[in-house]
């Protein structure tokens, strides 16, 4: 109830145009995991378009679109990046294997068991009835374990993260790591691992590392 108090109040500062004020409440309302934040994030990123701060903007809409992915929502997103000149949103190989990834992921990991149970009943069967099983269905069935045990243990959301200010990529997660590299805010990024304050992005074709307090993470 309490909540539902303070999200009116932010709707009705909203509806008056108190952007600002609006935002405040919003973006605390944001950060709870237990709310439905499509709305929120939509809300947001008009405001924060309207503001003129495009890098929060597009944080938002990208939120929104994760939660809602749509053609229409990703032309504008890409709009609002070419306009302001932000890379990392366009629709490339890799992001487009990475969001494909993270929406089906919970089918193909049940798919891959169920395939892996069949087979463990068949190669049972096998042993039961005193069938001779063939080498090279072995060595498939050993490869198809290690793939399976690689596949669990891959984190099944990818996270991304838009840069929050000019920052540097480094050789290795320390500050004091040689600087390989720079980016300015509203960029995205992909990250694929984290150590300590430090993500661990692909760019550039090769793995360098960013400080995690000069990114706000999008929400998967």
């Amino acid at each position: 109830k309490a909540q539902n108090d303070v999200a009116k109040k932010a709707d009705s500062l909203f509806s008056a145009k108190e952007y600002s004020e609006s935002a405040k409440i919003y973006e605390l309302i944001f950060r709870d995991d237990q709310v439905n934040k499509k709305n929120i994030s939509l809300k947001l990123a008009y405001i924060y378009e309207s503001l003129g701060d495009f890098p929060k903007a597009i944080f938002y809409l990208n939120n929104y679109y994760n939660l809602n992915p749509d053609d229409e929502v990703f032309e504008k997103m890409n709009k609002m990046a070419l306009e302001n000149k932000f890379t990392g949103f366009e629709r490339n190989d890799l992001n487009f294997i990475l969001v494909l990834y993270q929406q089906f992921y919970i089918y193909i990991l049940y798919t891959v068991i169920l395939i892996g149970v069949f087979i463990l009943i068949i190669l049972f069967r096998k042993k039961i009835y005193n069938k001779k099983i063939l080498r090279r269905h072995m060595i498939l069935v050993g490869l198809f374990i290690v793939f399976l045990l690689i596949f669990i243990n891959v984190p099944n959301r990818y996270q991304s993260a838009i840069v929050n200010k000019k920052s540097f990529f480094r050789e290795h997660p320390s500050s004091g790591s040689p600087i390989v590299g720079t980016i300015e805010t509203g960029n995205k990024i992909n990250i694929f691992g984290e150590e300590d304050i430090w993500l661990k992005v692909l760019w550039n074709r090769k793995i360098v590392y960013i400080h995690k307090n000069d990114t706000w993470i999008l929400n998967s």
